[in-house]
Parts: C-alpha cells; sequence; structure tokens
C-alpha cells in the first residue's frame, strides 16, 4: 500500500498544469480510453480500482471480463484485465468491501443464455480477491436479485435488499431482504415486507442507532431492523420526484444529500427520532443519472446526468460542488463526454475523483473516464498545490480510541478526515460516508480520536486525509475499521 501511495505522489508531482484551472472550477483530465464500459467501480483495499460491467466492445454483459486498474499509472496504462470464469453476468450486480477480509462481495446480476442476456436476476454471489485478482462464486442466495442494493451492518454481515425476479419459477427479491453472515451464509428477513417498495437499487444507508435507513425509488423512507427476522417501520415520504435516476451522499453521520431527477436537492437528517427533510440550494439544472461522490474534505461533487433521462438533451457536464457549511453550490469546471445512464464517480486515495462509464444502453458508448481534479489540489493558475503528506498512521483504528499519524510537507494540518472507500453503480455508491476528526499536535504528530460511535464510521475500509492550512488534501492512507463484536 506505501509503494502506491509513494507512486501515486510522484504521478501527481510529473502532471503538468491544466488549462482553464483553478482553484474554483478545478479541471478535468482528457478523456482515457478503458477496458469496458466501467458499470460497477470500487475502490479496492490496496487502492486500486475494479470495474466491469460490459465485455470489451461496451456490449451490456459482465459475463465475460472485468478489470482491475492501478491508479498510480494514469487511467491509460496499468489496467489487468481477466476472464470472469464464474459463470455469472454480473451486469447490474450489486457490490460492496467486506471489512473482515478486505474481499469485494457482488451480489446476483443478469441471467446470460444463448448468447444473450435476458435483464432478469441470478441468485448467484461472487467475491473478488484483491490480493490475488481472483473473483470465484460464493454461495447463493435466497432470492434472484437484479438491482439489488448491499450495505455493511455494524457487525460485519451484509444487509441485501431490493432486485428484480429472475427465471421462471424463482423468487425476485420484491418480498424480503436477506443478510449474508460473515461466514457467507444467508438468513432471510422473513418478517420484513419490502414488497410495497420500489426493489432497484433501494438508497441505503446505517442510521446513527444501528438500524438500515432507506428510500425507494418513489421517495417512501422507512427503516429496517436486519436482527434476526428482522423488521421494518415506515418513515413517510420524501417531497419531490425520485426516481431511479438520483443519487445520494452521507456527508456527515446521520445527514444525507439527496439530489437528481430534478435539479431540486434535499438534506435528509435521521439523527432524531423520525427523519427531517429540509431544502438547500438547487443545482444548476436537472441532472438525471448524476453522481454524488463525497470529497476529502467533506463536500459532495455532483457530476454527469442530463434534463432528460438518458438522452443527449440538456447535458451537463459540469462539476457542481456542495458545500455542507452554507447549503450552496460552486459550479466547477466542465467534462468532455455526457455521463448518463450507466456512468459513475469514485474518489480516489490521490483526492480527486474517477469519473467513468455511460452506456449499454446510451446515446454514447462510454468505453473512456476522465478524471477531475477538485478545486483544493490547485493554486489560482491551475498549478498542483504542494500538498501534505501522511508519514506514520495505523493499519486499523479502533472505535473510542486515539491513534497516532505522522505528518509531513506542512506547516499545520488543520482537519483529519475519514472518507469510506466508494462502491458505485447505477448512480447509487453503496459504501460511502464522510468523518472529520479531533486531533491534537505535537510538533509533526498527532494525537487523533477516533471515531466515538460505531454507527459515525461502519466497518471497513477509509481513506486517511490530513488537510493543511491552505485546505489542500494529502493522499489517504487506506486503514480499517473493524466489525463490533
Amino acid at each position: 500500500m506505501r509503494s502506491l501511495v509513494v507512486r501515486l505522489a510522484l504521478l501527481l508531482t510529473a502532471l503538468a498544469p491544466l488549462a482553464h484551472a483553478d482553484n474554483v472550477v478545478g479541471a478535468w483530465s482528457p478523456p482515457a480510453p478503458w477496458p469496458l464500459i466501467a458499470i460497477h467501480a470500487v475502490v479496492t483495499p490496496d487502492g486500486r480500482v475494479l470495474t466491469y460491467g460490459t465485455d470489451g466492445n461496451g456490449i451490456q454483459t459482465g459475463f465475460f471480463i472485468y478489470d482491475v486498474w492501478d491508479p498510480s499509472a494514469g487511467p491509460a496504462g496499468g489496467h489487468v484485465t481477466l476472464p470472469n470464469v464464474t459463470a455469472t453476468d454480473l451486469f447490474c450486480s450489486s457490490q460492496v468491501v467486506l471489512p473482515e477480509s478486505g474481499n469485494i462481495f457482488v451480489a446476483g446480476g443478469d441471467n446470460f443464455i444463448d448468447g444473450q442476456t435476458t435483464n432478469t436476476g441470478n441468485n448467484n454471489t461472487s467475491v473478488f480477491d484483491p490480493s490475488s485478482n481472483a473473483l470465484v462464486r460464493g454461495q447463493n442466495m435466497n432470492r434472484a436479485r437484479w438491482y439489488a442494493s448491499t450495505t455493511t451492518l455494524l457487525n460485519g454481515e451484509t444487509y441485501i435488499q431490493g432486485g428484480i425476479g429472475g427465471l421462471p419459477g424463482t423468487l425476485g427479491g420484491y418480498d424480503h431482504p436477506e443478510v449474508r453472515g460473515v461466514n457467507g451464509a444467508f438468513r432471510l428477513l422473513s418478517a420484513v415486507n419490502t414488497f410495497v417498495y420500489r426493489p432497484g437499487y433501494p438508497r441505503n444507508f446505517v442510521a446513527p442507532d444501528g438500524r438500515v435507513f432507506g428510500f425507494d425509488t418513489m421517495g417512501q423512507m422507512y427503516y429496517v431492523n436486519p436482527a434476526g427476522a428482522g423488521s421494518i417501520t415506515a418513515a413517510g415520504t420524501l417531497p419531490d420526484s425520485t426516481t431511479n435516476s438520483t443519487s445520494a451522499a452521507m456527508f456527515r453521520p446521520g445527514r444525507i444529500l439527496k439530489l437528481g431527477a430534478t435539479n431540486a436537492a434535499y438534506v435528509i437528517d435521521i439523527n432524531g427520532p423520525t427523519p427531517i427533510v429540509t431544502s438547500t440550494q438547487p443545482m444548476s439544472s436537472v441532472r438525471h443519472w448524476l453522481q454524488a461522490t463525497v470529497l476529502a474534505d467533506g463536500r459532495v461533487l455532483a457530476t454527469g446526468g442530463s434534463a432528460v433521462s438518458n438522452k443527449l438533451t440538456g447535458v451537463n457536464n459540469t462539476a457542481e460542488i456542495w458545500d455542507p457549511a452554507t447549503g450552496l453550490w460552486t459550479r466547477g469546471a466542465a467534462g468532455v463526454n455526457a455521463r448518463l445512464y450507466h456512468s459513475g464517480a469514485l474518489l480516489l486515495p490521490d483526492a480527486r475523483v474517477l469519473v467513468h462509464g455511460g452506456g449499454a444502453p446510451g446515446p454514447l458508448t462510454n468505453l473512456n473516464v476522465e478524471i477531475y481534479t477538485p478545486p483544493y489540489l490547485l493554486d489560482s493558475k491551475g498549478t498542483p498545490m504542494r500538498r501534505p503528506s501522511i508519514v506514520l498512521a495505523p493499519d486499523t483504528i479502533k472505535i473510542g480510541e486515539n491513534f497516532a499519524v505522522g505528518y509531513a510537507n506542512a506547516r499545520t494540518i488543520k482537519r483529519v478526515t475519514l472518507v469510506k472507500t466508494g462502491s458505485v453503480t447505477h448512480s447509487v455508491n453503496m459504501d460511502q460516508g464522510f468523518l472529520d476528526l479531533e486531533f491534537t499536535r505535537a510538533g509533526s504528530m498527532l494525537n487523533v480520536a477516533g471515531p466515538r460511535r460505531a454507527a459515525d464510521a461502519p466497518p471497513g475500509y477509509y481513506m486517511l486525509f490530513v488537510i493543511d492550512s491552505k485546505a489542500v488534501p494529502s493522499i489517504a492512507r487506506i486503514v480499517r475499521i473493524n466489525p463490533l463484536n
């Protein structure tokens, strides 16, 4: 992991200043080729990116290949593209990093029959091992799930909800969610009836009380207690149009920014007994199939989308950044390619954002990516800023315990932040969260207070950033938070 950090630092140092870039609008890299349409993307615990979703020609199916990318090689290089030998079509599955092992769990997907996809769910699971790049079959779920969502629980188990049904004679995920135990076995939450909720990629988050809070693509909100056979409680309905083309990000513990389908944006506060929904400043335009990405400093980046779903009508390629401190958006630089259906975005350990995919189907076949450099990495002329660096950090941090961080290349560190490594598809990031950490300084060492509440930092892998007095973040160290025993 440390060698990757060094290579990332060298790569960023070598980057030439980008035209029309500054510390207000940021900058975009030119589009770079990608081995497939990256419909699914996840940051691995060693700082690489796993993507899958189509074949090498951008045709719908995850049956044949997947790709692992090393960011230190730049977007056009560093790819290991491998055959998918699981006999499972991973298209429109869901994926999340397992906190116990660091492996990536993939739930469901499509059925590839007679040389074509069928847009029906399977009950297969797959597991990707970053240490070997191997993708293997896991145990089958109780339900076929195409367009399901996966959420890591405080005890390290995985909650799986939704998913469209499978082939004749198989049950889809409309009726009940299920939980994958840390041993890989599944239990159906038979007392949780989700039939009244839309099954397509529900937007789910761990609530401060440890339950799962979510809303479906009709804006219906709920809480699920996943213990035992489970229970579910309705929690009202969001105030505006909510479709499957919206996005959401938990930008602070218990606070979620919901946006897309219209130009409106809302904050959902779930820190109290019932959700409180308030309006914040609208975006610059209607954005269907946009992606909300939490940045290293806790602001939220919106990328991609168009006024008409999956059409080149009212395309918005600008990077808009929402500041939780003010509730205001800043409109940044514009990328080149429209990022519509089947696109996404991921925060990288170097604090830039990989913007990827779009197509299968779509007006564009985006076998390419662009990388957005947020304003916090640039000076007023668009030149990369001198960055602080982390020279010492633990591999694992514990809830409620302090830990030491050593830094260099900065007179003063103003903030220490944690951003959970992302896992994104279909405008849904299933493993994203943010936390500011308190700390004290002693020379070039920081005594950092770990998260005080387990629900503020659900188990898994986090990008640890130090941010200097000029608001410039370091390259992250990836650290692990263990599940509750």
